[in-house]
């Protein structure tokens, strides 16, 4: 899960949305000023519920407690969880992606959608007629790799197909 605070969010209710989401998993990676991840794996056998029944407590916990609205990512990967969080409009919400629906949902969005695609890399990308998500998990790795750089370009092609093997720390 990957959650979204507000921008310029004090420090102080940062580390208490923090707290909110350590209340639900154990595991909760600070990435801040305004973000975080969570790991949900323990958390759903723990508390028997689903991943989105999760990311709706956390959110109305943050409202009800602290008056902050958060938008949550829920996906399979960092990557995807999110790029779904940063596609949520409005102050608040909670947008799940199912691993059976990644490619089908990454596929149509702009390439600068992506989690982990920058500024330049988006605009190498478009010269090269690349300007979704889609095209560019079609693209061979080696390919995007001669645009981006070695390791830059593998990981922007894994990431494009919803690969993110980094864990939660």
């Amino acid at each position: 899960m990957h959650v979204r605070c507000p921008d310029r969010l004090g420090e102080d209710l940062y580390r208490q949305v923090l707290e909110q989401a350590a209340e639900l998993s154990p595991v909760v990676q600070a990435l801040p000023p305004t973000a975080a991840l969570v790991e949900l794996k323990g958390a759903l056998r723990y508390h028997g519920v689903d991943a989105v029944r999760l990311g709706e407590v956390l959110r109305v916990r943050t409202i009800s407690r602290l008056g902050v609205d958060i938008r949550v990512g829920i996906g399979p990967s960092i990557t995807v969880a999110a790029t779904a969080s940063g596609r949520i409009t409005g102050p608040g919400g909670v947008l799940a992606v199912t691993p059976d629906q990644v490619t089908q949902w990454l596929g149509p969005l702009p390439v600068q959608a992506l989690h982990g695609i920058g500024p330049r890399q988006t605009e190498i990308l478009r010269d090269y007629g690349v300007h979704c998500v889609g095209l560019l998990a079609a693209l061979p790795p080696a390919t995007v790799q001669r645009l981006l750089g070695g390791r830059a370009g593998r990981q922007a092609a894994d990431r494009a197909r919803g690969i993110d093997p980094r864990p939660v720390a």
